[in-house]
This record gives C-alpha cells, sequence and structure tokens, in this order.
C-alpha cells in the first residue's frame, strides 16, 4: 500500500532503530510495517506515503554499561552515500 502520487515529489527520510542482535528481521520488518500502516499511511492525515526496509546494512555494536538515550547510533561511523538513478 502507498498513497505517491504520479508526478509527485517526494523525500526519503532515514530511520534508524535499534533492536536486540538476536532479533529476527522478518519480524522486525513485520512490525515496523504494522506500525506504519495502523498508525501512519493509512491514517486521514498522516505524511507518510511509502516505505520500505532496508536490508542491507544492519550493523551490531555493543552498548555500554550505562547507556543513554540514542548512544548505540553514536557507535557508528555513519556515512550514508545516496545517488540518483539515471
Amino acid at each position: 500500500m502507498h498513497a505517491v502520487q504520479p508526478g509527485q515529489r517526494v523525500r526519503i527520510l532515514t530511520l534508524q532503530i535499534a533492536v536486540a542482535d538476536d532479533a529476527d528481521p522478518n519480524s522486525v520488518a513485520d512490525e515496523i510495517s504494522e506500525l506504519l500502516s495502523e498508525n501512519g499511511i493509512c491514517a486521514e492525515g498522516s505524511h507518510i506515503l511509502d516505505w520500505r526496509y532496508l536490508t542491507e546494512y544492519q550493523p551490531v555494536v555493543t552498548a555500554g554499561d550505562d547507556p543513554e538515550e540514542g548512544e548505540v547510533f553514536d557507535l557508528l561511523d555513519f556515512n550514508l552515500t545516496i545517488t540518483l538513478k539515471e
């Protein structure tokens, strides 16, 4: 399901989610789809038009002894390069 209109310009946002190292990627994808369907794309007035779950890059990091909110994301030297197809 998606709500992208023909010829519509859209912005692609990147979202990072931390899950347990042994979490099943398919279960996580199902959970994300359920959340986005119920509270996003299917909700009237939602700004979410479409989504996809990228499986190409799933690094594992180890949290510190007393991790603060967002800390695990800072453990990566994250450099995402995206180019448009010609």
